[in-house]
């Protein structure tokens, strides 16, 4: 961090700030957000917080008699002019319209789409299919980029669109013949958690498996709405507790008459954690799937080449041809990737210090384990946990 942006920071610290925060905390998205944003202004406030959860309604009448310092809205447009005039302010905005003037705060959604693309690949799926909503620019934007990213490995997307209040009815029963029109073992990508719920229930009344005949992923891990799913629902974790955090900040400069030059805050994506909903894999090759399935098995500690070869009962090099042939990598990049899976999974999961893991995970030292972690993560295991703990 700079000087300049450590003065800022540390400057003005008797003088309390009154801040209107317009954000939802009806789902995880938005509560992370919000705790993000309060940490920020409990290590460099005080802010005084005039929150409003439940929509923007009749806001004059609760702000009546108050100076405004900043705001950290949902969707500027609904702000009555009379209380956003020259107030600092940060969007968080799902119409994606930039209000002038006004700090950003933004998803990577070519990231969480990425993320999504890649996982169904190492996966073995060769049928894709998106759920979006066609009147929302960030649901439009992560199915392009779904799309797109297939296509790089050549494969096409079946994408099926619904407005975003549809919740039953004829929608239901459009949705419902589309899921039945789709090739067995599809992958399918959902906008967000809640339409994700929805598909997985949809799914069981057009007697389709999850995730045997359909295996679903959402996005913004929700604990509650994955955990109604039934089964329940893998998803993308976004980190919008350090979107909030950062866009504190942000708003702290523009309180203080410096607002910075980047006026975009991008909420980062997090892991994918893998539920029952898409918890399969997807190669009818039986000589390929039980070496996937050994491989999983056997993540705890380093794999060889030649044990897959063995447990799936054919020689290397048909193997290895194999492998390459449905899931476009090779043994051992597999190997690797399911290694560090385990490790990531370990290191968010428990308070095991690295000597432990290093143990359980067949490293000889906790220094042979950070190196292999770096190698494929790009990023210490240290630094990883740090990072997730954030979350």
């Amino acid at each position: 961090m700079e000087k300049e942006d450590e003065e800022l920071l540390v400057t003005d610290m008797s003088s309390k700030r009154d801040v209107l925060v317009m954000i939802e905390s009806s789902r995880e998205s938005g509560r992370q957000l919000i705790a993000g944003l309060a940490d920020y202004a409990r290590h460099f406030g005080p802010w005084n917080f005039h929150w409003h959860p439940l929509g923007l309604g009749s806001l004059e009448a609760p702000l009546e008699g108050i100076k405004l310092d900043g705001m950290m809205v949902r969707d500027m447009a609904g702000v009555p002019a009379s209380i956003k005039a020259g107030v600092p302010a940060i969007d968080f905005t799902f119409s994606k319209a930039i209000s002038k003037g006004a700090g950003w705060a933004n998803t990577d959604d070519q990231a969480v789409s990425k993320t999504i693309a890649e996982h169904f690949l190492q996966r073995g799926f060769r049928n894709f299919a998106y759920c979006g909503y066609k009147d929302r620019p960030w649901s439009i934007d992560r199915g392009k980029h779904f799309t797109a990213w297939l296509q790089k490995a050549d494969y096409a997307v079946n994408n099926f669109w619904i407005p975003s209040d549809s919740w039953g009815g004829t929608d239901n029963l459009e949705i419902i013949q589309w899921l039945e029109s789709l090739p067995h073992r599809t992958a399918l990508m959902a906008t967000n958690d809640d339409l994700g719920r929805r598909l997985v229930g949809l799914c069981q009344e057009a007697d389709l498996r999850v995730p045997d005949d359909c295996a679903i992923i959402g996005v913004d891990n929700d604990p509650l709405i994955c955990g109604m799913s039934n089964p329940p629902l893998s998803s993308v974790k976004i980190d919008q507790y350090q979107a909030g955090y950062d866009a504190a900040a942000m708003l702290d400069k523009m309180m203080k008459g410096k607002p910075p030059k980047n006026l975009v805050v991008t909420a980062q994506v997090g892991e994918l954690i893998v539920r029952q909903s898409s918890d399969i894999i997807a190669v009818e090759d039986a000589a390929v799937s039980k070496a996937l399935r050994f491989i999983q098995q056997n993540a705890h500690r380093a794999v060889k080449v030649d044990e897959v070869a063995r447990a799936s009962g054919l020689f290397r090099r048909s193997l290895e041809r194999r492998f390459r042939e449905h899931l476009s990598r090779s043994i051992s990049d597999y190997c690797r990737e399911a290694r560090a899976e385990r490790l990531e999974k370990i290191l968010r999961e428990t308070r095991l210090n690295l000597e432990e893991i290093a143990e359980q995970s067949g490293f000889s030292e906790a220094s042979h384990l950070t190196r292999f972690f770096i190698t494929v993560r790009g990023e210490s295991p240290s630094q990883y946990r740090k990072r997730v703990s954030l979350r």
